[in-house]
């Protein structure tokens, strides 16, 4: 079983759900931050990029004791915009049961690209208003390609749904 810290499109619940091929009434989302991290918009891109910025929190989503598959799903989703697993420690919110907040490890997405260029910092609710249903229906097709991946570019088949189904929106 595998933690997951999310910090921007897949803090939307109906893509998670989509991107994990279920429902997320059995699965166990926690508040939670990660502490010297930002998240920021990609420069004239629609989803972010999280940084290392000291003395900053990266607030997001913990999901918590994935599946094998529930990870083989997300990978495949990231990894077609080149961002990799990499291990951190994460704080989760007060629940309510205890006084403190807990430390737990987790994996993150972080983007290869080190020299990509951000923006303002990163905005869900905003995502959510201008790309969110445009991104949940482009998800649902894209999460198709996934038995057949080895053989396409997956950011050019992601790009070309993208833009198909935005000329019809």
């Amino acid at each position: 079983m595998t933690n997951i810290f999310l910090y921007g499109t897949l803090c939307d619940k109906e893509l998670l759900e989509i991107c994990l091929g279920r429902s997320l009434s059995s699965i166990n989302l926690v508040s939670a931050k990660l502490e010297n991290h930002s998240v920021f918009w990609v420069k004239n891109r629609n989803f972010p990029v999280i940084k290392f910025d000291h003395g900053s929190f990266a607030q997001g989503l913990a999901v918590l004791d994935l599946k094998d598959q529930d990870l083989e799903q997300l990978d495949f989703y990231e990894g077609g915009f080149d961002y990799e697993l990499r291990k951190v420690r994460i704080i989760l919110k007060n629940n309510g049961l205890s006084s403190k907040n807990s430390t737990i490890e987790a994996y993150v997405y972080f983007n290869n690209d080190d020299n990509i260029d951000v923006d303002k910092n990163w905005d869900l609710d905003e995502w959510q208003r201008c790309h969110g249903l445009i991104s949940r229906l482009v998800a649902k097709e894209y999460m198709k390609l996934q038995s057949s991946y080895n053989d396409i570019d997956l950011l050019s088949e992601y790009e070309k749904i993208y833009h198909r189904i935005s000329k019809n929106l």
